[in-house]
């Protein structure tokens, strides 16, 4: 964390070259890789955690900042997005890394400050203001019960350490406080119901703020539920909330097939792909845990794919309704090749690592209870027909004489072909791990 710091201050007061900060960003990787492959950190291992959870997550951030970046390129980067971006970075490897629970919640709530700005600079509309108090109150909402959740916590145990329930027998704060845990970090994910802030700050951001949005700020939801697992009682949890979770999971994926704008459309697909996380977390199962952490990384990676691709037809076609955009097959066969692999990838098909994660996501529904397997069945086949959908009504439908005139520039198009080309390859590595 020092070395990013250092890094950080370093690029906002001495460049503003965009290739200095994405060249010191991949130097932070291999940084990371390094203390996760060595002892030299064995030592700070009471402030930061290097396990398996950090460590994905923190790819994940790498992977998404960049190819978000570079969509951003067209702003002609100065000081202002470098320090955007810088925040963004610091707060969420802070997030991701911390063992502390008051640093936690401290850099969880700073990280709401970049993406704040993104929306209010760069935003699209007028409305973007109050997408921006939405986002806020909904957070605050659920953050102030959970300050005196925590100094509950610190009174009982004597400290703010993720690992100080582990020197406790079955330690949990009870029913009322473990709800305001569930809903503290459910309202990051989000769960339906929690959910109306996202799709609004979605059409409001711009494309490269909606990446950073679905790829990493959805991602701390699921990141806190871990860290507080000893905090909470589960099985309360599960007896109170799964009936409402395994309904509206299959709800929040009808929602997704009556969406005419593809922004929505992908916004809600957020939504309807991380309702599963908490269904996984309650199952509290080495494989229901491996499965969450899969579902994070693999959407924090190609739900940036999706809304690159957004983008870039919203650049040739000036609209996002899928009635209007037609005959993509014509005008780019490289483009609808992309798409073509973004659906599979979406869809968990082989030989995609994401695969792996919805096998372990149905084992998973049915050691929890034989009824949520039918909703797990429910919820692919519908998630197949939204898909389908905008696929074939984008690429494989007939194209207008209008449609020919539109030219893909290579400014536009450059960042989603690196995109594809940092996240297949790399996620197939997953493999190997």
């Amino acid at each position: 964390m020092s070395f990013l710091l250092v890094i950080s201050f370093f690029t906002l007061f001495f460049g503003t070259n965009p290739f200095l900060f994405i060249t010191l960003m991949v130097g932070f990787w291999f940084y990371f890789q390094l203390s996760h492959l060595s002892y030299f950190v064995s030592n700070l291992n009471f402030l930061y955690f290097c396990d398996e959870l950090s460590f994905f997550m923190v790819y994940m951030t790498v992977f998404v900042l960049f190819t978000s970046f570079m969509y951003s390129l067209y702003l002609q980067p100065g000081l202002k997005i470098n320090m955007v971006y810088i925040l963004m970075l610091v707060f969420c490897v802070g997030v991701f890394t911390t063992s502390n629970l008051f640093s936690f919640i401290f850099i969880y709530e700073c990280s709401l400050l970049p993406i704040l700005y993104i929306i209010i600079k760069w935003g699209s509309y007028p409305e973007r203001s109050m997408s921006a108090v939405m986002l806020l109150v909904y957070t605050s909402v659920f953050t102030f019960p959970f300050i005196a959740v925590m100094f509950t916590i610190y009174s009982l145990l004597g400290s703010f350490l993720f690992m100080a329930p582990f020197t406790a027998q079955s330690f949990n704060v009870g029913p009322l406080m473990s709800i305001i845990i569930f809903f503290t970090f459910s309202v990051k994910l989000p769960i339906y119901g929690l959910h109306f802030w996202l799709p609004m700050a979605h059409v409001e951001a711009p494309t490269f703020g909606s990446m950073i949005l679905a790829g990493i700020l959805l991602k701390l939801g699921g990141v806190g539920l871990i860290r507080c697992t000893d905090y909470m009682d589960v099985v309360f949890l599960k007896d109170t909330l799964f009936g409402y979770l395994m309904v509206f999971l299959v709800y929040s994926t009808l929602v997704c097939a009556f969406q005419s704008d593809f922004k929505r459309l992908v916004a809600y697909s957020s939504v309807s792909h991380m309702m599963a996380v908490p269904l996984l977390y309650l199952s509290n199962t080495i494989i229901s845990l491996k499965s969450l952490l899969m579902i994070m990384l693999f959407h924090g990676l190609s739900s940036p794919v999706l809304f690159m691709i957004v983008g870039v037809l919203y650049s040739m076609f000036s609209t996002r309704q899928l009635i209007m955009i037609r005959g993509i097959m014509l005008l780019s066969p490289l483009l609808s090749f992309l798409m073509i692999v973004a659906f599979f990838f979406t869809m968990s098909a082989p030989p995609f690592p994401s695969f792996v994660a919805e096998v372990y996501f149905m084992i998973s529904c049915f050691y929890i209870s034989p009824m949520l397997l039918y909703s797990f069945l429910f919820f692919t086949f519908l998630s197949l027909v939204y898909n389908l959908n905008w696929l074939t009504s984008m690429i494989f439908s007939s194209s207008t004489s209008s449609t020919l005139t539109f030219n893909l520039t290579f400014s536009s198009f450059m960042p989603l072909v690196l995109s594809f080309f940092f996240c297949i390859p790399l996620s197939l590595l997953f493999y190997m791990m």
